[in-house]
């Protein structure tokens, strides 16, 4: 069984972003045109419609009945957060990486936390080709940023009270929780458009635009051998292409070694 969930969202309110729908509707297609999945295998999920409760109802599609031997893709494009959190005394205590649905309002009723993340994908089996691809970036500290008139960074920019929690965290040295840490406890690839203290850029390519990540990551993909080179190696690639474009983010690639040595959903 192949199963695909496809999330972009560009509709940000008050920060929007470009090339999101597009990075899944390329994704959709080359899903189709190289992998061998037909299109009823595949959901696609974009702005107004890809609220928090949406994502987690299809999520939840994406792995039901799901078996060893199934090939199962999560991509999602758009912006990602980091989220501070506070004990019962008021006191900053957490720092979470999020992504953040089109509803996103800084509370938790429309964001999604790794646990959320980690409570729905623990349920899968092992032998399951489970590649997770997050095209967004979740750092929290933007002001340096030179941001060009073509490029768009993929994280929403904190308010005051936000930013000003997330500057104690740091003062405070509280250790990010990442999602990058979560997928490496559990059977899947997950492959991140950049480190976390690093931005994820949307960005025009050849009069369209698309997320780096997405348009390097699928450039690669549809070379000679790209549908055929370990994950470990087709990540190594896309980094080097990025920089070779001057990008400076670098995208992680995590998950236990075993998933690292497949190809890009193995046959």
């Amino acid at each position: 069984m192949n199963r695909a969930l496809l999330v972009g969202i560009n509709k940000y309110p008050g920060q929007p972003l470009n090339g999101c729908v597009n990075d899944v509707q390329d994704m959709a297609n080359f899903l189709v045109s190289h992998c061998g999945f037909a299109m009823d295998d595949i959901r696609l999920l974009v702005d107004e419609r890809a609220t928090k409760d949406a994502i987690i109802e299809r999520l939840h599609w994406l792995i039901t009945g799901v078996k060893t031997g199934d090939r199962i893709l999560f991509h999602y494009s758009g912006h990602g957060a980091q989220v501070p959190t506070r004990n019962p005394q008021g006191e900053v205590d957490g720092l979470d990486e999020v992504i953040c649905p089109v509803d996103f309002d800084w509370s938790d009723a429309h964001l999604i936390r790794d646990k959320e993340f980690n409570d729905i994908f623990s349920a899968l089996p092992q032998g399951v080709d489970f590649v997770w691809i997050s095209d967004s970036c979740h750092s929290g500290d933007l002001w340096r940023d030179m941001v060009l008139p073509t490029i768009s960074i993929k994280t929403i920019i904190p308010p005051a009270d936000i930013n000003w929690r997330l500057h104690t965290a740091f003062q405070k040295e509280i250790k990010l929780r990442s999602l990058k840490k979560m997928a490496s406890d559990l059977n899947l690839a997950l492959i991140s458009g950049c480190k976390s203290n690093q931005t994820s850029a949307d960005a025009c390519f050849d009069n369209k635009y698309n997320g780096a990540l997405t348009y390097f990551l699928l450039k690669e993909l549809q070379s000679e051998n790209g549908l055929n080179e370990p994950l470990s190696t087709l990540i190594t690639n896309v980094c080097v292409a990025l920089k070779k474009h001057r990008y400076a983010q670098v995208p992680q690639l995590e998950g236990s070694p075993a998933m690292k040595s497949k190809s890009f959903l193995a046959k």
